[in-house]
């Protein structure tokens, strides 16, 4: 990945760029600042608006990462993402994504920024991540002919922040699976992860038929019983849930507080 641009200043103009990109062979793009404004300059004299210099963030006296080239859809031509804002103290760098469109003969803007990339070749995957409090939140991109879909969502769950939830999606957008896994990097989960588990910590631990105190059972587990962890959700009170499967002389699949298993 390319980058063009060492660094942002307090004085946005005072990071003058002029940069040539070539998304294809013998088409020549030249990507420059024009005031305030990150200008393209397209093939027959034509020109397109890539964004606005971004603000550096307030204690911050400069952030790197202006410009980043690469073939982000892996289609075989050069694109272009361009900072658009600054989150969490300079943790967080969101950029507006142009994708380059042969038959159009400029950048293809798409609709949803993009958070702290990266790309692996390998798979064809575009990971962005992003920090909110403690803890770290990532989407996975995959591309159906040259089109990038939600290929994962993932966000790490459990007070230590030891486990990641991952919703895995088709290029359809219909849910594949979900998988709560022993990793905090959701690209290290595919459909094939086996679910992380965990045993009961406490003497006694209720068991609900829904993520809520008020569909308390009757049923419990008790300490030292070993559950898989199926699913995730926190309430409204900050209060986390997960669904386990326990198999003893009968399956039974509930939801418990994760203070059952943490403690």
């Amino acid at each position: 990945m390319f980058l063009e641009c060492s660094g942002i200043h307090r004085t946005p103009r005072s990071c003058q760029i002029t940069h040539h990109i070539f998304p294809e062979t013998k088409v020549n793009v030249v990507v420059e600042q024009q005031g305030n404004t990150i200008i393209a300059k397209l093939p027959k004299g034509k020109t397109q608006q890539l964004g606005e210099m971004p603000d550096v963030p307030e204690g911050s006296q400069s952030i790197d990462g202006l410009l980043l080239q690469a073939d982000f859809n892996f289609d075989g031509y050069g694109d272009v993402a361009v900072l658009e804002g600054v989150g969490y103290g300079g943790v967080n760098l969101f950029y507006r994504l142009h994708l380059w469109n042969k038959s159009q003969g400029k950048f293809q803007e798409y609709k949803e920024p993009i958070s702290n990339p990266t790309l692996t070749p390998e798979t064809k995957t575009l990971s962005t991540a992003q920090r909110s409090g403690p803890r770290w939140y990532s989407t996975d991109y995959r591309f159906n002919k040259g089109k990038p879909y939600v290929w994962s969502e993932g966000s790490m769950v459990g007070t230590d922040g030891d486990l990641y939830f991952v919703k895995i999606y088709d290029a359809a957008g219909k849910m594949l699976t979900k998988v709560i896994a022993d990793t905090q990097d959701s690209s290290d989960v595919t459909v094939k992860t086996p679910a992380a588990t965990r045993k009961i910590t406490v003497d006694k631990a209720a068991l609900y038929d829904k993520p809520d105190a008020k569909t308390k059972t009757n049923m419990y587990l008790i300490k030292g019983d070993k559950v898989t962890l199926l699913d995730h959700r926190e309430s409204d009170d900050g209060v986390e849930w997960f669904l386990v499967r326990f198999d003893g002389k009968k399956r039974v699949e509930k939801w418990v507080e994760w203070s059952a298993l943490s403690q």
